[in-house]
């Protein structure tokens, strides 16, 4: 049989460990900065939203690698499509700073083969 008192120091142990309960992001964020990255909001809107902001079709052909420093390496299937990338830039910035509240100041586009086009 629990008595009131053991009840009570259950509670204070509880309370004890959750006062000092953080969330996961703010450890993600943390350990996101240590390694130079943008924080998880950022992060997870170039990677998790790139087919929605971009499109089927270009997602398709293009694949967001590293975003550092404020700029999106992006990795195309066909130089063609890097030049086209190129051409979406504005846009393609546009559209992600307004997602992530992060200024995205240009891409770089990487051809799988290896070539880089910048």
């Amino acid at each position: 049989m629990r008595n009131s008192q053991d009840s009570d120091d259950n509670n204070e142990i509880d309370h004890g460990i959750n006062d000092h309960l953080t969330p996961l992001s703010e450890g993600i964020n943390r350990l996101l900065h240590r390694l130079g990255s943008p924080n998880i909001d950022t992060v997870s809107g170039v990677f998790g939203l790139w087919k929605e902001l971009v499109g089927e079709q270009v997602a398709q052909h293009a694949s967001p690698v590293k975003l550092d420093r404020g700029r999106l390496l992006i990795e195309v299937d066909d130089p063609a499509w890097a030049t086209h990338m190129k051409f979406l830039e504005r846009d393609i910035c546009t559209s992600l700073s307004h997602v992530t509240g992060t200024t995205i100041s240009g891409i770089d586009v990487w051809v799988k083969s290896g070539r880089a086009n910048t």
